[in-house]
């Protein structure tokens, strides 16, 4: 069954496809990407559809179901895609199978297309690497002109100097767990001359368009110890760009960025020359891309604060800028908040700074206790990023809200914010007996908003909601995946709830059961997985690993601890040098009152327990304080020895979730003019401190290290071979030291380890995923068969 849960299609993206035929007005065009696990070939796809369904809808005649059509899905080699401010223009990346690509490579190709013809399409598969498509670093935007497009992707080793025979070996760090490699982040622009393509709407296509259009190249030369990713142009200028800046420690550290909101990073402005068109650059560019200095460079945030994910908003002759924030240093992912800065003013002549008495505003600050009740916002905690597309307005409102997914409580839910007032609500429907988690993929800047919601018997639907002339949203389901007959019989016996833990504010737990009659032995054994981070939190979408289990016969606890966002920023705070005890007790509260409710009971075979990272870091520590608790337990790379830092991407995570000091900030705001090559970086940060004694006694007395000799239950681990951020010798070192104890008592099977060449810290290949399933599920049976070990 886990397997064909796995291989249902994921909801990744979407894009509102403009017609480019008057006769089709009527009807609007969504492409959604989803992601697809093929365990045949052993490789994720990317595949697309089209949902077609009328444009116009209102409150007295809504949108209905039977008005929608879907196309098939097919296999895409678009790796991303964007469209116009005006509509009339598309871009696209490419990885193209081709017979051009060596030893089974993709050809890189760009294509730009404007009212149904291709304009340009370059091959730049020799001018740079990877096109970067990850939430931290991907670029993709149209210049205000629809002349130029700007992306990000891995730039090219400098070529080896005679002078300098070390270069090949010299260090450069990369951007860590999850972006391992990449090294270069590079702006590349492409522009193009409209001379030719002025007129093509109204003539038919020819062979010689393509040839006709001089299209350039250029890659922006970098500033020492910022890394440029998530670029924008300015809605007012060609020259003007937007990004956020990742910075180096005093040490040249990259700090790993993924899954940290805490890094030092900022937004910053950038002007760009616009250079003279190259008559000899066709759209078949013959030599490199042109490199090019910054002119000037505007960090515009403070050194305190994380900024990430810039977006522009325009609207009435206004322009805007809105970027997301948290704290620097600290909680790895805190509350975040959401900003906006006037940049009407890009569209002066050649202005070369922003003016320092334009000050941004605070549209969402930090909520640090919400009602109880969680009936009132929480705060903000959406994804890492604003969705690319996010602007939303009913027909009677002159202001536009920002649309984003975000964390509340154990569910995530879509909120609008309002652009001007900063005002929250809460769009998703209270009705709700599903217990949906929501994902926003995409709007059309007008009165719709396409999301993607699941739950842990629901799949992957895609909705979309039309606000009327009142404000008021109406939701209407317009896409579901195809089932087989017994997966859908099998989720339809699913049931789920959100409990509290008494005593425990704002601690809850997911509870998810069969729904079957009650074994003859007893109630169905119980599964209790903490999550990792310790800043995440578990939601109600659908997951195929949980889901699976609970069909093996599990009731499974997904119990969201102190530390975990969604509930304000007090709750996040608590846990910072309290790790290892009180997200411990929480757990344990949590088992405890499954019991006292009836929904679980103890006794042998009775209570498992399974985590990873920092839910394996729990998951050793409840078996250690709690030993005759649980009967087995599954770890899946586990923090282990929290004094042993080396070999992670986020050495300061075991300082700071601990409760010591690691001071991290940026740099500060400043002006930079002359060119990239002038800019020396301020930075106000100190230096990354060491482990000294008292702190790793400290740290080891907060690991689970400290409970070894108390372990007593048979334990499985799950290994990533090229896991970044926790060392995979944590779990070596577990693995041995419950070897040799349990070889004490003859119990030489009790202790098992599975390793995984080439996987990294969430196991989640085809396989990987598949297997690490197969194993925990194979494991727990036969600890209900009886104990484990000879």
């Amino acid at each position: 069954m886990y397997t064909q849960l796995a291989e249902i299609p994921v909801p990744t993206s979407a894009l509102f496809i403009p017609s480019q035929d008057p006769a089709d007005i009527a009807q609007t065009v969504v492409q959604v990407t989803f992601s697809v696990r093929d365990h045949g070939q052993n490789v994720k796809r990317t595949m697309s559809k089209n949902i077609i369904f009328p444009s116009a809808s209102d409150s007295a005649r809504p949108l209905e179901n039977d008005a929608v059509v879907s196309t098939p899905l097919l296999d895409t080699d678009i790796v991303a895609q964007i469209v116009s401010p005006t509509g009339r223009s598309r871009a696209t990346l490419r990885n193209v199978k081709t017979a051009k690509g060596r030893d089974g490579a993709a050809t890189r190709v760009v294509e730009v297309w404007r009212e149904g013809l291709l304009v340009v399409s370059m091959d730049v598969t020799e001018y740079h690497g990877d096109f970067y498509t990850d939430e931290f670093l991907d670029s993709f935007c149209f210049a205000p002109s629809e002349l130029a497009i700007l992306y990000t992707a891995e730039g090219t080793a400098p070529e080896s100097k005679d002078s300098d025979p070390y270069s090949k070996f010299r260090f450069i760090p990369d951007l860590g767990e999850g972006l391992s490699g990449k090294k270069r982040p590079t702006t590349f622009i492409l522009r193009w001359d409209d001379s030719d393509t002025s007129s093509a709407a109204n003539t038919p296509p020819k062979a010689e368009t393509k040839a006709k259009v001089r299209a350039s190249l250029v890659q922006l030369n970098p500033i020492d110890g910022v890394r440029f990713g998530q670029a924008v142009f300015s809605p007012n200028s060609d020259e003007i760009i937007y990004a956020t800046g990742y910075e180096l420690t005093p040490e040249g550290r990259q700090l790993g960025i993924k899954w940290c909101y805490n890094r030092p990073a900022g937004i910053w402005r950038l002007r760009i020359a616009t250079p003279a068109q190259d008559p000899e650059r066709s759209a078949e560019i013959a030599k490199p891309p042109t490199a090019v200095d910054i002119l000037y460079a505007q960090k515009l945030t403070a050194p305190n604060m994380s900024c990430r994910s810039p977006r522009v908003l325009s609207s009435d002759g206004k322009s805007s800028l809105l970027w997301l924030a948290s704290r620097s240093g600290g909680a790895h992912a805190a509350s975040t908040t959401l900003h906006k800065l006037d940049i009407t003013s890009d569209a002066v002549g050649h202005l070369k700074f922003l003016s320092s008495s334009v000050e941004p505003t605070t549209l969402v600050g930090v909520i640090e206790t919400p009602d109880p009740s969680l009936k009132t916002f929480p705060g903000l905690y959406p994804a890492y990023n604003l969705p690319t597309d996010f602007a939303i307005k009913s027909s009677d409102s002159p202001t536009s809200s920002i649309v984003v997914a975000s964390q509340w409580g154990s569910r995530t839910t879509v909120l609008a914010i309002s652009a001007e007032s900063g005002s929250v609500t809460n769009l998703t429907p209270e009705s709700d007996d599903k217990l949906y988690s929501w994902l926003v993929l995409a709007t059309d800047g007008r009165d719709r908003v396409l999301c993607s919601r699941s739950s842990h018997w629901v799949p992957y639907e895609i909705v979309i909601g039309t606000l009327d002339g009142s404000s008021v949203i109406s939701w209407t389901l317009i896409d579901r995946p195809a089932l087989p007959k017994a997966v859908a019989k099998a989720l339809s016996a699913i049931k789920a709830s959100i409990i509290p833990i008494p005593g425990r504010p704002f601690v809850e737990t997911i509870v998810i059961q069969g729904k079957k009659e009650e074994l003859s032995s007893g109630k169905p054994p119980c599964i209790t997985s903490p999550h990792g981070g310790p800043h995440s939190t578990t939601s109600t979408a659908f997951s195929p690993n949980t889901t699976a289990l609970v069909l093996e016969g599990y009731t499974l606890s997904l119990p969201n601890y102190t530390g975990s966002p969604g509930y304000g920023e007090k709750f996040i705070q608590d846990l910072i040098g309290r790790c290892g005890e009180l997200d411990v007790q929480d757990c344990i509260a949590s088992a405890r009152h499954l019991i006292e409710l009836g929904i679980s009971e103890p006794g042998p075979g009775k209570q498992f327990i399974a985590g990873g990272s920092h839910g394996g870091f729990l998951t050793a520590h409840l078996i250690g304080q709690f030993p005759d608790f649980f009967s087995a337990a599954v770890l899946r790379n586990p923090v282990i020895s929290v004094g042993d830092i080396l070999n992670t991407d986020i050495p300061d995570w075991y300082f700071a979730e601990f409760g010591l000091e690691y001071a991290i900030s940026s740099s500060p705001i400043a002006r930079y003019e002359g060119g990239a090559k002038k800019v020396q970086l301020s930075l106000s940060q100190k230096v990354a401190p060491l482990i000294t004694v008292d702190a790793f006694e400290k740290l080891q007395a907060a690991s689970p290290t400290a409970y070894l000799d108390d372990m007593k239950v048979p334990v499985l681990l799950l290994i990533g071979a090229a896991d970044r951020r926790v060392a995979p010798a944590q779990g070596f070192l577990l693995y041995h030291a419950l070897k040799a104890r349990y070889a004490q008592e003859g119990k030489n099977d009790k202790v098992e380890m599975l390793v995984f060449e080439g996987e990294s810290h969430p196991l989640d290949g085809v396989e990987a995923s598949r297997v690490g399933f197969e194993a925990t599920r194979d494991w727990f049976k036969k600890a209900l068969a009886g104990p484990i070990g000879v």
